[in-house]
């Protein structure tokens, strides 16, 4: 058995190689936000303002389990190189983009490139260091995520307001050059499994599904009596699709989705919290920008360094909590009252409306993120204490799907929540965020139904981490 010396040594091994496509995947995520109010403003289209980073997450999504398992066959170093290739691809493209419709379609190639890098970095992990150990160096990968989507909005704000938005998509293949140096000096034991081929039927079944998700929720957010048959036709795919996809899986020699993911209750649960904290991070991320623009007024720059503290919140509860898991074992505590406190901080915030400046909005969602740092580093360590290792990059990259399914559903149903709120709209939204409406007090039934909603999904998140079976490691 490794000692503690030796994962130590094995982790910091690959730990420079898969930091930077890491950092790289999540930087693409978040670094939009903060410019999407400005994008919109110059393309136009404001009902479709969370659409590029809806985009990017579905294919993610779709790619992730792709990717897990062409790592786990091929192996896990060629597959981040593949990835960090096609990534700064569509970057490239969206620099470019005429349209929101066409930087919505650049941000799925985009998205296709950085579906696996989060997931093979994880199973790297896994492949390095013991189930115990696993607690302290996922917190070190939570770190780095949590660092990405703290900077992201920083770097997308003073780079939308210097150059205009269109130079964030430049960010991209620079720090690519430097991630392929890293990971070509990365030196891997042969980790290829010997199960061979790809399920491509359940790849194309599972962008079904999510396509038609996301399609469903636009028919909602679009709402009258035109878009009924469009929400029960959209809607009845993806259901479709989803039991299809199951039935599938549970079938074929090899499945995109291991046969584990479904059949054991701690990787299927806690899979949900994933997706639950995948929702919560990037929905609260898509609607900060907005809130704070609104409510007063400022610049893209000035966003950015207010989200600072709180999502660099989320890496500190990431780090307490993989060091607690590592000195006690214990998994589920943690991230249940994680969910817990955060129902607490988003719904009274709903309720109270307070009313405050730059600084006391900081403070007050910097106490609220500190609690998303609890979930992700557990739900790592419990699938990769529950997977086998020659599925590593497979059941890992489940775990991201769910994260990235989650934040899908989050982003593109918060619009929705506010668009259809009675009073308001597309139009009045789209005055309050170029300044031509000064009334903001129209806005804030909106924003409490949205906050409302996030409120529910955490306490649905503390709900299910209460009932995972494997609650020590």
């Amino acid at each position: 058995m490794p000692t503690r010396a030796d994962s130590r040594k094995a982790f910091f091994a690959v730990f420079p190689s898969i930091a930077l496509p890491i950092f790289i995947a999540l930087v693409d995520q978040s670094v939009i936000t903060t410019a999407m109010p400005f994008v919109a403003a110059e393309l136009g289209e404001v009902a479709k303002i969370t659409w590029p980073v809806t985009a990017y997450l579905i294919a993610a999504a779709v790619a992730a389990p792709v990717y897990g398992r062409l790592g786990d066959m091929y192996g896990r170093k060629l597959m981040m190189g593949v990835g960090l290739g096609i990534s700064t691809l569509g970057s490239l493209l969206c620099h470019f983009a005429p349209s929101m419709d066409m930087l919505t379609l650049f941000r799925v190639v985009q998205g296709l490139g950085a579906g696996g890098l989060m997931a093979l970095a994880s199973a790297l992990v896994g492949q390095a260091v013991g189930a115990r150990e696993r607690g302290r160096y996922q917190a070190y990968i939570a770190t780095v995520a949590v660092t990405a989507n703290a900077l992201g909005p920083v770097i997308g704000g003073l780079l939308t307001d210097h150059f205009g938005w269109r130079s964030i998509f430049l960010l991209n293949p620079i720090l690519v050059v430097v991630a392929l140096v890293l990971l070509r000096r990365l030196e891997l034991t042969n980790s290829a499994s010997s199960r061979k081929g790809i399920d491509i039927l359940g790849a194309l079944i599972l962008a079904v599904a999510f396509a038609s998700l996301v399609l469903s929720i636009d028919a909602l957010r679009q709402g009258g009596l035109s878009q009924i048959a469009r929400l029960g036709a959209f809607g009845g795919l993806c259901l479709l699709s989803a039991a299809v996809l199951f039935w599938w899986e549970r079938r074929v020699e090899t499945p995109l989705l291991p046969r584990q993911v479904f059949q054991n209750p701690s990787i299927r649960r806690s899979n949900a919290m994933a997706l639950c904290q995948g929702a919560l991070i990037l929905a609260i991320l898509a609607l900060l920008p907005v809130f704070l623009r609104v409510q007063l007024g400022i610049s893209a720059s000035q966003i950015g360094t207010a989200l600072v503290p709180m999502v660099a919140a989320t890496a500190v509860g990431a780090s307490i909590t993989g060091k607690m898991v590592n000195v006690t074992g214990w998994t589920t505590l943690f991230p249940g009252i994680g969910f817990a406190m955060l129902a607490l901080m988003l719904g009274s915030f709903a309720l109270i409306h307070p009313h405050l400046g730059q600084m006391g909005y900081s403070i007050w969602f910097t106490c609220t993120t500190i609690w998303l740092g609890t979930v992700m580093p557990t739900v790592q360590i419990i699938v990769l204490a529950e997977g086998e290792p020659e599925d590593f990059g497979a059941v890992t990259s489940v775990t991201q799907l769910s994260r990235s399914l989650g934040a899908a559903i989050g982003t593109a149903i918060v619009p929705v929540v506010m668009l259809l709120t009675p009073g308001f709209g597309p139009l009045p939204l789209a005055e309050l965020l170029d300044g031509t409406r000064s009334d903001v007090s129209i806005a804030w039934p909106a924003f409490r139904n949205a906050f409302l909603l996030l409120a529910g999904i955490a306490v649905l998140g503390a709900v299910i981490a209460a009932r995972v079976p494997l609650r020590k490691v």
